[in-house]
């Protein structure tokens, strides 16, 4: 809280009942003093300042990284001031004091903020999702989050660490699709000097060097089956060996594993261990894509920006397009639009055309003035059918297999993702397609 006006008596008291550290300041001064020195998630601050006016306060809480949330409360504000307000920085302005009823309102919207970046939770999903992971972060009970890619799923593992009897330890997150087949076994469990060509020394693997911490296995269901045996006997031993060595390594460590793929499916397919599942999927947590939880969809942006330290805002016909776009990306594509607004943004506010998306629900013009498709035009068309159709192909060639895929392609298995999700996305089938690919080759 910072000012001596503003504010009802009965909102101190309610404050000092809250689980959270409360500041009571008098004046800019000392806010910034406070907030360069500890983690603020929320400054209230009356517009009677008597060091600096309403917008210098904003200016210079803006300049802080990460930037707390900002409402200003003005007993004597006209719509002006609020608009100003907004367009300065600040998340919320209040004409008249801050009430209880006002305050309690205002908390509940808030979004939730962790250290470090951490989950942006304002919609009431997004809420409850980090209720829960709260909840399970003070055990050692196996975390499967799953959801698309770019819904932050690793954040959402980091945040669980953060708050575990574990936070003071080692957090590891290994991405299993990111490392090839045969250096994957290597880099879980390590392996001694001498165990093969090229293992001139002993080296620890990422389950000893999480121990006593997080280990955190993103797109688990990457992983080959002869390894999924191997990794079912640590999780059920909890110790592990290295390769070429029959010591065994005891393990006191909590596994957090993710994936963007139905493993459920997989198990009925036969490409995922049953038994391994079922020891992943202890506690479940799914996050949703971003359109289903658009809530979130202007508080990340304004973290993303308020991220890069600059004097910026979004305009309301910015923040209207953001709300308005269905975000295939997730929150990962709102980080990179948000960027690119960055380097095309002139003065201090973000215009739409600085986010290069397409207007939302553009229905083809059939009046005679419409455009015709460029030569230009077609032939990207025609290449990106012709890539996609290799990439089909390739898949088929090899059953289904997305690391041999990417292998062949050039390309690692993310991207190979990326433009496995394009593809469905246009109506295609692939896993019908590869159903029939086997099908079509057992003897007859």
């Amino acid at each position: 809280m910072v000012g001596e006006t503003g504010f009802d008596s009965p909102v101190s008291q309610r404050l000092t009942t809250l689980p959270f550290t409360l500041e009571k300041v008098v004046d800019c001064l000392s806010a910034i003093k406070v907030i360069q020195q500890k983690k603020i998630d929320l400054v209230i601050a009356s517009d009677q300042l008597p060091d600096a006016t309403t917008l210098e306060f904003i200016q210079q809480v803006g300049r802080h990284n990460p930037t707390p949330a900002l409402v200003i409360a003005s007993p004597d504000a006209c719509v002006e001031d609020a608009v100003a307000a907004i367009h300065a920085g600040a998340s919320d302005f209040i004409a008249g004091n801050i009430t209880l009823e006002r305050l309690n309102t205002l908390l509940e919207q808030q979004p939730v903020a962790d250290e470090g970046g951490g989950p942006i939770a304002a919609s009431d999903a997004s809420r409850s999702l980090l209720a829960m992971a709260r909840q399970v972060a003070g055990t050692d009970t196996t975390v499967l989050i799953t959801g698309n890619s770019g819904t932050g799923k690793e954040v959402l593992a980091r945040f669980i660490h953060q708050h575990s009897p574990r936070k003071a330890q080692t957090f590891i997150a290994l991405n299993c699709a990111a490392i090839p087949e045969n250096l994957l076994e290597a880099e879980l469990f390590g392996y001694v000097k001498g165990a093969f060509t090229g293992a001139y020394t002993s080296r620890p693997g990422k389950f000893e060097l999480a121990n006593e911490g997080t280990l955190f296995l993103d797109e688990i269901g990457e992983i080959a089956g002869s390894l999924q045996a191997k990794l079912l006997r640590v999780l059920q031993e909890r110790e592990v060996e290295r390769i070429g060595s029959h010591q065994s390594i005891r393990l006191n460590i909590r596994i957090i594993a993710a994936t963007n793929q139905d493993l459920a499916r997989q198990v009925s397919e036969g490409t995922f261990r049953e038994d391994l599942f079922y020891r992943l999927n202890v506690f479940p947590l799914h996050c949703l894509p971003l359109r289903e939880r658009r809530g979130d969809i202007l508080p990340l942006a304004h973290h993303f920006l308020a991220r890069t330290g600059r004097n910026l805002h979004f305009s309301p016909a910015t923040e209207q397009m953001l709300l308005n776009h269905g975000w295939p990306g997730n929150a990962r594509e709102l980080e990179n639009v948000v960027q690119r607004a960055l380097v095309l943004a002139t003065g201090n506010s973000i215009q739409p055309e600085a986010l290069m998306l397409p207007e939302p629900n553009t229905q083809p013009d059939t009046t005679a003035n419409t455009r015709q498709p460029s030569r230009s035009d077609k032939l990207h068309k025609r290449s990106r059918t012709l890539e996609q159709e290799h990439i089909i192909s390739t898949l088929l060639l090899h059953k289904g297999h997305r690391t041999r895929t990417a292998e062949t392609l050039g390309i690692t298995t993310r991207t190979l993702r990326n433009k496995l999700a394009d593809i469905r996305r246009q109506g295609i089938d692939i896993e019908a397609l590869i159903a029939q690919s086997k099908t079509s080759d057992e003897p007859r």
